[in-house]
């Protein structure tokens, strides 16, 4: 019983460790949600103002300052397939953190080299995604492919952040395949699963705010 309580005690230090650097991590989540909201609500007062013409064209004899009729949005393809991809590393990195935490190191591992192989397929989709955007932006010279242009803009940043993930991913593969994690210490493959998970609902908010003001 004293041996078991010395060792508690021992563990009060890592572990107000652990609780600080998870407050830490999920604060600065909540950093980077209010700079992905702003980025939408920047998005969407872009939008409705340079695309209020739409209702009310402008009359022919002011007919050059721009377009009367803009080219509404079309997602590409391959947002859809990164879309699947993406949730898939999502349930990759949970499954990943249930085993760790049983001491399933094989499976552990197994899921994290899942979770980086969908990641990859998430970042490949999205280049072809963000290049339909890109060219269908340049494609007129008249504006009416601004919209593609803002949503090029938005996707291309949460990609960026996705590229972040991706190495804290690594990250968490190093030390896994050093047996680095257990059913004590996996805090940080908790905090890649949440960053991930972050992803996925900034993710399925922009596409439904493109989908709203296509």
């Amino acid at each position: 019983m004293t041996l078991l309580l010395k060792q508690d005690l021992n563990l009060l230090p890592t572990r107000k460790r652990v609780y600080q650097a998870k407050l830490v991590f999920y604060l600065f989540l909540a950093s980077l949600g209010m700079f992905f909201l702003a980025s939408m609500l920047t998005y969407l007062i872009v939008r409705s103002q340079a695309f209020h013409g739409i209702e009310n064209p402008v009359p022919d004899s002011i007919a050059t300052l721009g377009p009367k009729n803009y080219l509404p949005l079309s997602l590409p393809t391959s947002f859809w397939v990164s879309t699947v991809v993406l949730v898939g590393v999502s349930i990759s990195l949970h499954l990943a953190c249930h085993s760790v935490r049983r001491e399933k190191q094989a499976a552990f591992r197994r899921y994290l080299i899942i979770a980086a192989i969908a990641a990859t397929i998430f970042v490949v989709a999205q280049c072809f995604g963000l290049g339909h955007l890109l060219n269908t932006h340049f494609s007129k010279l008249d504006g009416s492919t601004k919209v593609y242009g803002m949503s090029f803009t938005l996707s291309l940043i949460h990609a960026l952040h996705v590229i972040g993930g991706m190495i804290f991913l690594a990250y968490v593969m190093h030390h896994g395949f050093r047996n680095r994690y257990d059913h004590e210490q996996h805090y940080a493959v908790d905090n890649c699963a949440s960053y991930w998970h972050f992803l996925d609902v900034v993710w399925a908010c922009m596409l439904v705010t493109f989908l709203i003001t296509r």
